[in-house]
């Protein structure tokens, strides 16, 4: 699984938003508190904005603010607006050898795991919430742990 820078920072710059609660942060608090410059940091609340998960607040005391509660926004809605996909539906036809399609397509037995894989990244990202991710990093990572042990859809 690859994730993209983008993808990682608008995870962080959104996170910010988390710790400030119903407090605007602008751009530039992000960009500093982040170490990335504001026109990056812009471009991906843009995006997020888009998707409908942060909103802007115009004004002297303006910024961005989350448009939802945290415990209502997904790892995995954040990171499909960010332009994230675990697998491409198309995976089987880029792959086809010397071939012009592979020769596979009818009855592949490596698709299954493909597509079991991909369902459990998605599954476990759009399980886990924004409020989720900022508890310390034990704490995050025994609840996953548990989501495989006991079942990703507790």
């Amino acid at each position: 699984m690859r994730i993209t820078k983008q993808e990682e920072y608008g995870v962080r710059c959104i996170l910010q938003l988390v710790t400030t609660g119903d407090i605007p942060l602008t751009t530039q608090e992000i960009a500093a508190r982040e170490g990335l410059s504001v026109v990056y940091v812009t471009k991906l609340l843009i995006m997020l904005r888009r998707a409908g998960l942060v909103k802007s607040v115009r004004g002297v005391s303006g910024g961005y603010l989350l448009a939802r509660v945290p415990e209502r926004i997904t790892v995995g809605q954040v990171m499909r607006a960010l332009g994230w996909s675990f697998l491409d539906e198309s995976v089987c036809q880029h792959y086809p050898g010397k071939l012009e399609s592979c020769i596979h397509l009818a009855g592949c037995g490596i698709r299954p795991i493909w597509v079991t894989a991909a369902q459990m990244v998605y599954q476990l990202m759009d399980s886990t919430s924004l409020r989720q991710l900022l508890k310390e990093e034990n704490v995050v990572m025994e609840e996953l742990t548990a989501k495989f042990t006991n079942g990703i859809n507790r």
